[in-house]
């Protein structure tokens, strides 16, 4: 406050009065319209108060009205001549016909006996005994016309039934039952002019519980079938009061009530009105008065912000060239068009920007060549592996004399170590890797005759897509020594691929010894930790080649594995097919 009044004291005379000046007007127009709102709101609620009291007045007495229609329809018909007679069959032709014309709120009217439809005028009529409340009706002593309900009726719906006993031909006591439609009846009470009043009629019964009502303030329960009051407490309806205005739960605003009590039923009549949606118009009035005053504030200062936007164009120009820098357009260079302090900041920001663009290409190519290290690194880790175990075979195979075999062996080495010895990380062709894949199973037939037979099925369509190079002979490696060789008795090993629309699948079977559960799950938890994987020398081709395709793939293929003892163990490899096509293959150079 004190800053605010030493600048004030710094300012010449003109902008002073300008200032004071327009502070007075402004807060004098203020107070108008306020008061003006004020008294208007008074005013209008007022009048939507008294118009509520005469709106519950007439839906009562139009209630009324119904209720005392169809008591004196019911004793006419009580009286009729032909229920007299007992040509029951013509007095329900009768009702069906002419009736409901009479009483656009009755939906059906029924003449019962205790065991029996003797009229009705409805084709459901059968289905009336079904109701748990006309079989209490039956099975209670009724003298005296009366009221039941509401209850959902099998025949009517949602209805109030007025009941009257009669003495049938035969001596019994039977019951005329009209059945009034409550929603028919509902939408009925409101004046026409209430359709553009923000207003919600409630009905409820002698124990404040809500008969029928629309939403917010009654929600209606299918499960329950009955309705549950949901706008306002309870409790209000408790205390004696004809109008009052409380709060409404919500807390953003204020409801007016007004109530009105039915005699004939005990019922009572709940007008609910929303204050803030009858001050509405009132404030779209309000809102338009306003934009009418600051149309001078405008004017008058047309001028200052003239010289202001003059001034915050620059600023505004350069916000928008930082955005664009955080949103990663590091090449926007801002124009410098003057020599001033905001002409020296934009040459700032422009060094700066392109320092931070070379910092971020210096930053990409480390990161290039890290991964181009990495890859070749897991490349050459499999060849010792690999060397090792095709040698010791070549080594069995000589102590046995068995040079023509050593010799086939030596020459499918020759070509498997023709293809892995080649340090180029791209990747290649599955055709090619299969080739490969092919010289490696031959070795192990020869190392283990008779105890591994391979088996391919190789969609034709799989063989154009690239993967990394030397993938399956690890995989088949791990599937030989640790499913096969350990069973004793000899297995399979299967090869698959498949293509769908999405992605290149492999799957890598076979029928050895399998895992048991805790040593699968040790092996998956390996294969999702990050720099470790290679700790162990146990199922060291198979991690590798998860290692490799991460590299290669990243979160973008799946690696899954399975296995039960005694069963076997098989591994799907889901590639997807936009990262392996000629044209996009990730490259390592």
């Amino acid at each position: 406050m004190n800053r605010v009044r030493s600048i004030f004291r710094k300012l010449r005379i003109t902008p002073k009065v300008f200032l004071l000046t327009f502070l007075c007007f402004e807060s004098l127009t203020l107070l108008m319209a306020y008061s003006f709102n004020q008294h208007s709101s008074d005013i209008l609620v007022r009048s939507q108060m008294d118009y509520a009291r005469q709106a519950v007045q007439k839906s009562n007495r139009y209630l009324d009205s119904n209720l005392q229609n169809i008591r004196t329809t019911v004793s006419s018909i009580v009286n009729d001549s032909r229920l007299r007679s007992g040509d029951y069959k013509q007095l329900g032709t009768w009702m069906s016909v002419n009736l409901l014309y009479l009483m656009p709120n009755l939906s059906n009217i029924h003449l019962i006996s205790k065991v029996d439809v003797l009229a009705s005028s409805s084709s459901h009529s059968w289905e009336l005994f079904d109701d748990p409340i006309i079989q209490h009706l039956l099975g209670s002593p009724v003298s005296e016309p009366s009221w039941i309900g509401p209850y959902h009726s099998r025949v009517s719906g949602y209805t109030l039934t007025y009941v009257s006993p009669v003495n049938l031909m035969n001596g019994e006591v039977g019951f005329l039952l009209a059945d009034i439609s409550l929603e028919r009846l509902y939408y009925t009470l409101f004046p026409d002019e209430t359709l553009d009043v923000a207003e919600n009629l409630i009905i409820l019964d002698n124990a404040q519980n809500p008969v029928i009502g629309k939403a917010p303030y009654v929600q209606y329960d299918y499960v329950g079938k009955e309705y549950h009051l949901s706008g306002f407490n309870k409790d209000i309806l408790r205390s004696s009061w004809g109008q009052l205005e409380v709060e409404n739960p919500s807390g953003k605003d204020k409801l007016i009530l007004t109530r009105g009590y039915n005699t004939m039923i005990q019922w009572q009549l709940v007008m609910v009105m929303n204050k803030s949606e009858l001050l509405r118009p009132l404030q779209q009035s309000v809102s338009y008065s306003l934009q009418l005053t600051f149309i001078a504030f405008l004017l008058s200062l047309g001028l200052s912000l003239l010289i202001a936007m003059r001034f915050s164009s620059p600023i505004k120009k350069m916000t928008k060239y930082i955005q664009k820098v955080g949103e990663g357009q590091l090449d926007t260079q801002i124009a410098i068009t003057s020599e001033d302090e905001i002409g020296y900041l934009g040459m700032q920001f422009n060094l700066m920007t392109k320092k931070v663009a070379q910092l971020l290409a210096d930053l990409k190519y480390s990161e290039e060549q890290k991964k181009l290290s990495d890859f070749r690194a897991l490349h050459a880790q499999i060849k010792p592996h690999f060397l090792y175990n095709t040698l010791n075979t070549i080594s069995m195979l000589g102590r046995r004399s068995e040079m023509e075999k050593m010799d086939h062996l030596i020459s499918a080495l020759s070509n498997q170590l023709h293809y892995a010895l080649d340090i180029s990380p791209e990747p290649v062709k599955v055709k090619e890797e299969l080739a490969a894949t092919e010289n490696y199973m031959e070795l192990m037939k020869f190392r283990y005759p008779n105890q591994c037979e391979f088996e391919l099925d190789i969609d034709p369509l799989s063989l154009e897509y690239r993967l990394p190079k030397f993938i399956l002979q690890p995989l088949i490696e791990n599937a030989i020594f640790h499913g096969i060789v350990p069973k004793k008795t000899g297995g399979h090993v299967y090869i698959a691929t498949m293509v769908d629309d999405d992605y290149l699948e492999i799957v890598i079977e076979d029928d050895g010894v399998g895992m048991d559960a805790p040593t699968l799950q040790e092996l998956r938890n390996k294969l999702h930790q990050s720099g470790t994987v290679f700790q162990k020398r146990e199922h060291i081709g198979m991690l590798n080649v998860h290692e490799r395709f991460q590299l290669m793939f990243g979160e973008a293929y799946s690696f899954t594995i399975d296995s039960q003892p005694h069963l076997g163990t098989k591994i799907w490899i889901k590639l997807p097919k936009e990262r392996m096509d000629d044209d996009e293959t990730a490259s390592f150079d």
